[in-house]
C-alpha cells in the first residue's frame, strides 16, 4: 500500500508515497467511499507530494471519476483538493475534472497542503 488515510469528522486526508499505480488509486478511492464515515465529510485531500512516480492513465483516471461521478449523485456536494507540484498530475486532473462535468463536486490543485486546507475549509 503506497498511501495513509487520516479521516477527521468533516474530511479525509488521503498521503500517497513511492510509485503510485492505477490500483493503488482506486484501492485508495474505494476505501474512501465505502467508509461509514463519507457520508459526513464535505472534502478530500489527495497530498501527491512525496511520490516518485505517477503510473496512472487516462482510461485510469476515467474509471476513477465513473466511480466518484455515481457517488455525486448520492453525496451531492464535495471538495477535493489534489495537493502536487507534478505537471503531469495536473492534467490528469484536468481529465477528471472533464468527466465529473455535470455534478456538485468541486476540484482543485494546489501547491501546499496548507493552502488546500484553508480552500477545503472555506
Amino acid at each position: 500500500m503506497t498511501f495513509n488515510i487520516i479521516w477527521d469528522k468533516e474530511g479525509v486526508y488521503v498521503k500517497f508515497r513511492g510509485v503510485v499505480t492505477a490500483q493503488d488509486l482506486i484501492d485508495a478511492n474505494n476505501y474512501v467511499l465505502s467508509n461509514a464515515n463519507f457520508d459526513s465529510i464535505c472534502y478530500q485531500i489527495f497530498d501527491f507530494l512525496d511520490i516518485d512516480d505517477f503510473n496512472i492513465s487516462s482510461y485510469d483516471i476515467e474509471i476513477i471519476a465513473m466511480m466518484d461521478k455515481s457517488q455525486s449523485e448520492i453525496k451531492k456536494e464535495m471538495k477535493i483538493a489534489i495537493v502536487t507540484k507534478n505537471n503531469y498530475i495536473k492534467e490528469i486532473t484536468s481529465e477528471y475534472d472533464q468527466y465529473m462535468t455535470g455534478s456538485d463536486w468541486e476540484t482543485k490543485i494546489f501547491d501546499s497542503i496548507e493552502i488546500a486546507k484553508i480552500w477545503v475549509n472555506s
